[in-house]
């Protein structure tokens, strides 16, 4: 399912953003949802609430809270959702790169150009999602590894602790899930033999405690003695890294 985005105070250019996409996403057989709000305010409140979206069209003159404003609180929340601006964006051009934009649309529409950027950040989406698989009641089920905060191993059963504020879990060893996810292209730390957390969601650490941040609740995750200098080395390169890109 791709979840979408429209957040403009103009309802008849929202409604016209919601129907070519839509009609793309018939005529390329995508799975969409698409959710239109009229200001940032309530596009916020819905994060807050628990939803998440793949794809963003934001405005970014609004009455009650800006996309400016919106997205900074959006990024807290979300690193990764990719946001569309809508507006001449030229006056904002400093200020936007703050909040990681992934294109610009100006108005009027330009049917063309919504086409090719909901394209491009489609694929992009595709692209970056990957999925954790397991078996449960001979089941086979799977969940977005951006969608996960961390797994916790109790008595051979790994539970699976979800955005949203779900848990899942299967029969298991934490070893297998650290095998099974190397080399993928979200990053997962081991902080103790009882954790393995994903890094997106590392909010901040000390020697002895990880804090993992979503949906503007933390959780404190302690680190084992023997682990301590090497997770907050991963979790220094890691950042530096991230940085200079």
């Amino acid at each position: 399912m791709l979840n979408i985005a429209i957040c403009d105070d103009d309802t008849a250019f929202s409604s016209q953003i919601e129907d070519i996409i839509l009609s793309q996403c018939d005529e390329k057989k995508i799975n969409a949802e698409i959710e239109v709000f009229t200001d940032g305010y309530y596009l916020l409140k819905s994060f807050k609430q628990g939803m998440s979206y793949n794809i963003i069209f934001l405005d970014i003159e609004m009455e009650k809270l800006d996309g400016l404003a919106t997205a900074r609180e959006i990024r807290k929340i979300d690193s990764s959702v990719l946001i569309i601006y809508i507006s001449g964006f030229d006056d904002y051009l400093k200020e936007l790169f703050e909040v990681e934009p992934f294109r610009f649309i100006s108005k009027p529409l330009d049917k063309d150009r919504l086409i090719r950027y909901f394209d491009e950040a489609y694929k992009r989406v595709q692209d970056n999602e990957e999925y954790f698989q397991f078996s449960f009641n001979k089941e086979l089920k799977k969940c977005p590894l951006r969608d996960i905060v961390y797994f916790e191993s109790n008595n051979r059963t790994i539970y699976i602790h979800l955005y949203d504020g779900t848990t899942t879990y299967f029969y298991g060893k934490l070893k297998d899930v650290e095998e099974k996810l190397e080399g993928s292209k979200f990053v997962f730390l081991r902080p103790h033999q009882s954790y393995y957390v994903n890094y997106h969601y590392i909010k901040k650490l000390n020697f002895y405690y990880i804090t993992l941040g979503f949906r503007d609740k933390d959780i404190e995750l302690k680190i084992s003695v023997d682990r301590q200098k090497a997770i907050k080395a991963a979790v220094l390169e890691l950042a530096a890294n991230k940085m200079s890109v």
